[in-house]
């Protein structure tokens, strides 16, 4: 890359070209990353004394080749920036496979810019903290409980049986002991990296989760951004909506505290008791209520969530029959897309049910979510 006429360096540099250096950063890392050889940026000066036609000019060392690309050349550097950017869209986006999901970033974007959208925080996003899989713990629990891995697998896979899979396990274990090891096995990680780690600067505002592990409140907390008070689904959930409009950072744990059985969530009964026992919604009952709230005044962004047919996706489907989609804000949910095409196609209807849009990336590699968020933070 380089231009065919000598460049000529202005003496002082406008506000407006100062405003403009780092803003794109990803673009400069790669220009100035000495062992990638995409963009190089050469800067000559005349040769006092040449010997022949080729030494005519003299290679200048640069310790920022970007700011002496940006300085150099603006407009060439603006027209390889947006190229660059819109590649590196299309690469983590991989909108070759999933062409739609360059306009629902695109729209994702600005609604995040302009602080509309909530984080929704599943078990996937601890995951990628260094908790446990949740789906592979339970399972690792089952030789303990006497239980049948292999029957409990295909409830897990086949029906999204959390909650019954879950009632099972803590009466077999007994609750105590459940609990016991539930602290130490999902205790937070002294080193938490991932996708999760760029939640606060993304989302600067409150935030829901349906975690019962403390690695959200951390990082949060290690970025200097705390969340002022955390509330339960069941719990006083309506300071929540007071916070929202105010700017301060709240949590809500949707399924409350593991320590705390007055107002969680973890097995069938409590289940039960938060969104009605006879497997219809009830919006009368705690969770239904808060949710439907919640889903017709706020855009989601769900992060490390299956989305599997839970009563949580069942609450936002209904909600969606019952206020009509015209009526809702937009949801987006960042998935891995199925490989098998019928789990696909279902899995897409029951998004579409609930008026929730996905950002697909290939089944298995989750690091396209870290890579994600980051765009969205460019």
């Amino acid at each position: 890359m380089a231009s065919k006429h000598p460049i000529a360096f202005e003496g002082e540099a406008s506000l407006d070209e100062l405003a403009g250096v780092g803003k794109n950063r990803r673009f400069d890392e790669v220009v100035d990353d000495e062992d990638n050889g995409e963009i190089q940026v050469i800067c000559r000066r005349p040769n006092p004394a040449p010997r022949n036609e080729q030494d005519k000019y003299i290679d200048v060392a640069l310790a920022k080749p970007s700011r002496a690309f940006y300085f150099g050349d603006r407009n060439l550097y603006d027209q390889e920036a947006n190229r660059f950017d819109q590649e590196e869209k299309a690469r983590i986006l991989n909108t070759g496979q999933y062409p739609r999901n360059l306009a629902r970033f695109e729209e994702l974007k600005r609604s995040c810019r302009r602080g509309f959208v909530i984080p929704f925080v599943g078990a996937g996003m601890s995951k990628s903290a260094g908790c446990p899989e949740w789906k592979e713990y339970l399972l690792g629990l089952c030789d303990d409980a006497h239980l049948d891995v292999h029957a409990m697998r295909e409830r897990l896979e086949a029906r999204a049986d959390y909650e019954g899979v879950m009632n099972d396990l803590v009466q077999a274990l007994g609750e105590n002991r459940f609990n016991l090891d539930f602290e130490r096995d999902f205790k937070t990680p002294e080193d938490i990296s991932g996708a999760m780690t760029l939640l606060p600067r993304l989302f600067d505002n409150s935030a829901v989760t349906t975690n019962f592990d403390r690695v959200l409140e951390t990082v949060y907390n290690l970025e200097g951004r705390p969340f002022v008070e955390k509330v339960t689904g069941r719990g006083m959930a309506n300071a929540f909506f007071r916070a929202i409009p105010a700017g301060d950072r709240y949590l809500l744990k949707l399924h409350g505290n593991l320590d705390n059985a007055a107002e969680r969530v973890l097995n069938r009964v409590e289940y039960d008791t938060a969104y009605g026992n006879d497997g219809n919604i009830h919006f009368d009952f705690p969770l239904p209520k808060l949710l439907r709230r919640l889903f017709t005044s706020y855009s989601f962004m769900f992060l490390g969530c299956s989305l599997s047919a839970d009563r949580t996706i069942q609450t936002f489907m209904r909600v969606a029959q019952l206020e009509g989609q015209d009526n809702l804000p937009h949801h987006y949910a960042l998935l891995a897309c199925p490989t098998d095409r019928a789990e696909r196609h279902a899995i897409d209807q029951r998004l579409a049910d609930a008026h929730i849009t996905p950002l697909w990336y290939p089944e298995g590699e989750h690091e396209h979510v870290e890579r994600i968020l980051e765009l969205l933070l460019d």
